[in-house]
């Protein structure tokens, strides 16, 4: 639903009686195996990496959320769907100058062979590589300097990814219960993909890596103007490393600005 300027992004449980609705921020994640938990009060919203990826990819700074549950719904996988609504639906520009958190000096975060590491630049700007052994994943490094339209077109409908052997030990463990090929691309012991059709386009593993960062770190609550840097990242690290961006106090400055490339409109 539309919110007013300086909202933020906020979530509410509405299956909860007088849940109230809790603005986002790296400190209120609770859990991050598999997917990003919040917590909306004493409750748990999980999965909410997909939303808030597409809400900063396409340029939505201001948003409340119902969700009538413990989880936000997978779809299939990717962004795509809620790019999508997010299009039809329209953005407005409030007449605003917009809040950026300018990275002016490095800041970054390491565990075991793990990276993310946040440097100086004019944009917004993201390379992430990736080493599974696995014949299937050609593609496993990748630059993006973000735009909506970047984002709309070779972002959001990237898919989530697993491999058999995990997806199987998943469900006896009760988790993933709803995974499938329909919500995920889905990687078999001998190097190929499960799924029918095959990839929707050649970069889709790194850049489903690059739409789960941006929604990770789109909890900061800013936007962001800095090169994100990450190696082999997951959910556990990209919130580790937006902590400690907001934490390192001498690494940015936050001011506003108008800049003349910020999409308003794009998707009206």
């Amino acid at each position: 639903m539309p919110a007013p300027p300086d909202t933020g992004i906020q979530f509410c449980r509405t299956d909860v009686v007088n849940c109230p609705f809790v603005r986002i921020s790296p400190f209120n994640v609770t859990f991050t195996q598999l997917a990003t938990t919040i917590s909306c009060g004493d409750f748990p919203i999980s999965t909410v990496e997909h939303l808030t990826s597409a809400l900063y990819g396409l340029g939505v700074d201001n948003a409340y959320i119902d969700v009538g549950g413990p989880e936000v719904p997978i779809l299939d996988g990717s962004a795509a769907p809620i790019a999508s609504m997010i299009a039809e639906a329209g953005i407005t520009h409030l007449g605003t100058k917009r809040k950026y958190l300018t990275i002016v000096r490095p800041v970054e975060i390491e565990i075991d062979d793990k990276l993310v590491r946040g440097s100086v630049s004019d944009d917004f700007e993201i390379t992430f590589e990736i080493d599974y052994q696995h014949k299937a994943i050609c593609c496993k490094k990748r630059f993006l300097a973000l735009t909506p339209e970047l984002y709309f077109h070779t972002v959001a409908n990237s898919r989530t990814f697993g491999f058999q052997k995990d997806v199987e030990m998943l469900w006896k463990m009760g988790l993933a219960k709803g995974g499938s090929l329909d919500n995920a691309i889905v990687l078999d012991d001998n190097n190929g993909i499960l799924n029918e059709g095959g990839l929707r386009h050649s970069s889709e593993f790194v850049s489903h890596k690059i739409l789960d960062i941006i929604g990770d770190v789109s909890l900061i609550g800013y936007r962001i103007l800095g090169h994100i840097y990450a190696v082999k990242s997951g959910h556990h690290v990209n919130n580790l490393f937006a902590r400690r961006l907001i934490e390192s106090m001498n690494s940015y400055r936050i001011s506003e600005v108008e800049k003349p490339d910020d999409g308003y409109g794009y998707f009206k």
